[in-house]
């Protein structure tokens, strides 16, 4: 107590030294409105490291508790304006930009800006464009860069030589184009966006330091991106649409709608069994721990509280990659290598993470405790490290930190350079501690709903659409949650995925092990999830059939709303209208309908049509159908499916069965390609993931193959792998050392899946 209050003081006296009280109070009062108004946020970033900003409710972590460095985020010589970042649920974050510009005046609070310049796919849109080329032609040259070249800028466009000659050829148009490329301005502002969260308040209007315009999107916005901003004194509050947290705050919701039990998402119970989920790496969907790398440390690390999580979460980050930390701290954490310190001076430091680098404190600490830096130049250093763009910038500083280490901890020459090196091999994107005790907490709540109530959940996320995974893997992984899905249905579905109670063991749509269940929770899928379904139209679908009462078929649906004929043929394709009549029926009688009156309007003289004799939809039909309309399917099949028996002609083992393959043995698999990775980190690897209904497994694939397949692995959507299995836990993982494409999926009778 007595800490916590020395340390309260110590930071009431960098906030007045820095005349930044009404600051903290302005944010206080944001996370205020959001708490009153049911509307989940929570402050992140080196805010959390803060006990006032705890105490005044914007952050949830306690930072005496978890020993957060407060310095990360204010000291009494700072000359930069704190972060305090707010995550906000996504789905009302306007909610709350336009409560703050009612609350503190439309002149005095706007968005800094974000100027967006070029690199490779816009700039070959743009140049195209002026010259002249068809759309056809742009769009064939922007696929063909991959993941290998769309983050180049147009000055290196001479390295991505190799796709435009694969769609220009030899012509003289491509040399051309490849050298005006390379002459486009590396920094040219093509045009103003607004910040995915900074907002500026000032007391004077923002007019005195720029002029004001409107986003497309309706967004005030400065002519300042954060830099000009912070350069010029002025103060940014980030408050930042977080998907996750509007998932969350969908699921509590439909707990309350289905239960009447309002969850306190904040101070939720610790439960065995959600770190039983973590430790098995059963964590697709969960937040920040569902990639297959993190899936994969899971099953490693084997998280039992909120400090392992956070560091998990920290753990896979390109700084701590970069710099090596990932593999010694795993193996120190399970006791098979010693702790050992660069220098016994950095063990305070340290000792937290095993002796190596994990956090951005911890360059921090290691600049003030080891080199002898005071607080301000420690910082400076810290963004220096943090800087991914250029990672020889702290190369100059290396001698003055060296020299600082010999005279302040009697360091030798050898270990402060050790100790250096590995601060420089940290440089690039790294956690602060406190931002990962933030990023925890919402792991931990998503971990929690996931067991606790798997259906709303599922529906949760599927509305919302965080993290990673599609639709339809999300689709697969809720049968492993032993969550089913109902059909979509113009009389049932809304707007958002919704979860329904079913006692009817005989419902169509649940699965054999769902049907034997007394009563289960299911998922029915929304309108609006419908390609070319808005959620408008979606809307006036519910509304009229509330104000009416149920469509008898496609001819009642048609008369009752005016909605325009693609919105109509996409509900009867994906299946909406299956429970009035068949859907090449249900398509007939809407032809019919849409060439005798316009949709809205009920047809007093039409004449009857009866349908022909018209055959049903077979299953690999109706599931293109759904994957065209929707991508996603309610039928209990996976698109894997439709090709079984031509895969085991290949000899292809079903990736089920490699669950029990030992490791190191080279097998034949298939799957559809769900995941692509080439992470900078890498080292030219690649990281896909293959699905074959619930199971997935990660596939390595070595630069020599990439480079040899680039073209399949840019464009394939189903790989037959001749690999070697690596691991069979919950995340398969094989080696790969042949690749093919299969591309029997993806052409069932001339539909495509895409």
């Amino acid at each position: 107590m007595v800490a916590a209050r020395q340390r309260l003081e110590t930071e009431l006296s960098a906030i007045r030294a820095l005349d930044l009280a009404d600051f903290f109070l302005v944010a206080a009062e944001v996370t205020d409105y959001c708490r009153h108004h049911g509307i989940l946020a929570a402050g992140r970033g080196s805010a959390a490291a803060s006990i006032a900003c705890y105490l005044l409710g914007i952050t949830k972590a306690d930072p005496m508790k978890h020993d957060l460095l407060f310095e990360r985020f204010l000291h009494t010589g700072k000359t930069t304006m704190p972060d305090v970042d707010i995550d906000i649920s996504s789905a009302r974050r306007d909610e709350v930009l336009a409560w703050v510009e009612e609350r503190f005046g439309a002149t005095t609070e706007a968005m800094v800006c974000n100027k967006i310049t070029y690199r490779m796919p816009l700039a070959i849109q743009d140049l195209g464009r002026a010259l002249g080329m068809p759309p056809e032609l742009r769009n064939r040259l922007t696929k063909a860069l991959g993941r290998d070249f769309r983050g180049l800028r147009p000055a290196a466009a001479e390295r991505a030589e190799v796709a435009i000659r694969e769609v220009l050829g030899d012509a003289p148009v491509a040399e051309a184009f490849l050298k005006l490329l390379s002459m486009m301005e590396r920094k040219h502002v093509r045009h103003l966006a607004p910040h995915s969260g900074g907002v500026v308040l000032a007391r004077d209007p923002l007019t005195h330091y720029s002029p004001l315009e409107r986003s497309s999107g309706g967004i005030k916005l400065l002519q300042l991106d954060k830099d000009d901003a912070e350069a010029m004194g002025l103060i940014k509050l980030d408050l930042l649409g977080l998907r996750m947290l509007a998932a969350l705050e969908r699921a509590r919701e439909e707990v309350f709608r289905l239960e009447a039990v309002w969850l306190d998402l904040a101070d939720l119970p610790d439960d065995e069994r959600v770190w039983d989920l973590i430790s098995e790496g059963a964590t697709l969907g969960l937040f920040q721990v569902e990639s297959p790398s993190q899936q994969h440390t899971s099953r490693v690390m084997r998280s039992r509280n909120l400090k392992d999580l956070a560091h998990q979460i920290a753990l896979i980050r390109p700084g701590p990659i970069q710099s090596g930390t990932v593999h010694p701290y795993l193996r120190r954490r399970q006791g098979l290598e010693p702790v050992t310190y660069w220098h016994p001076s950095l063990e305070p430091v340290l000792n937290k993470s095993y002796g190596v680098l994990l956090f951005q404190e911890d360059v921090l600490r290691i600049a003030v405790h080891f080199a002898g830096m005071n607080w301000i130049e420690a910082d400076r250093f810290r963004k220096k490290v943090s800087s991914w763009q250029d990672t020889e910038d702290i190369e100059p500083d290396r001698e003055r930190f060296i020299e600082g280490a010999r005279r302040h901890v009697d360091a030798t020459r050898e270990e402060a350079t050790s100790v250096f090196d590995a601060v420089k091999g940290y440089q690039g994107f790294g956690f602060a501690e406190s931002h990962a005790w933030a990023f925890a907490l919402h792991a931990y709540a998503s971990g929690w709903l996931r067991v606790h109530y798997p259906a709303e959940y599922m529906a949760a996320i599927l509305s919302e659409e965080p993290g990673m995974w599609s639709r339809q893997t999300k689709r697969h992984e809720a049968r492993d949650w032993g969550v089913p899905f109902l059909p979509f249905d113009i009389n049932l579905s809304g707007a958002h995925f919704r979860v329904e109670r079913i006692t009817d063991t005989g419902h169509a749509g649940l699965s054999d092990r769902a049907s034997q269940a007394r009563a289960v929770k299911a998922i029915r899928p929304p309108l609006s999830a419908i390609t070319g379904v808005s959620e408008e139209a979606a809307r006036e679908v519910m509304l009229e059939r509330l104000s009416h009462g149920s469509y008898r078929d496609v001819d009642d649906l048609y008369q009752r709303v005016e909605l325009g004929r693609d919105e109509l043929e996409a509900l009867v394709r994906a299946g909406a209208v299956d429970a009035a009549q068949p859907r090449r029926e249900a398509l007939f009688r809407l032809g019919v309908m849409a060439n005798s009156q316009p949709a809205g309007s009920l047809a007093l003289f039409a004449a009857p049509v009866t349908p022909p004799e018209l055959p049903p939809l077979s299953v690999p039909e109706r599931f293109v159908w759904d994957y065209q309309t929707t991508r996603m399917s309610t039928l209990e099949i996976h698109a894997v499916d439709l090709v079984r028996d031509q895969l085991k002609e290949l000899g292809c083992i079903p990736l089920l069965r490699l669950r029990r393959t030992p490791r190191k043995t080279r097998v034949l698999t298939a799957g559809l390609v769900v995941g692509r990775q080439r992470p900078g980190t890498a080292k030219g690897f690649a990281f896909f993931v293959i699905e074959d209904g619930p199971v997935r497994a990660q596939v390595i694939i070595s630069p020599d193959l990439w480079d040899e397949q680039r073209m399949l692995l840019r464009d394939a959507s189903m790989l037959v792998v001749d690999g070697v299995v690596e691991d069979t836990g919950h995340q398969l993982t094989l080696k790969a050392v042949k690749l093919a494409e299969m591309p029997g999926p993806i052409h069932v009778r001339g539909y495509h899946f895409g």
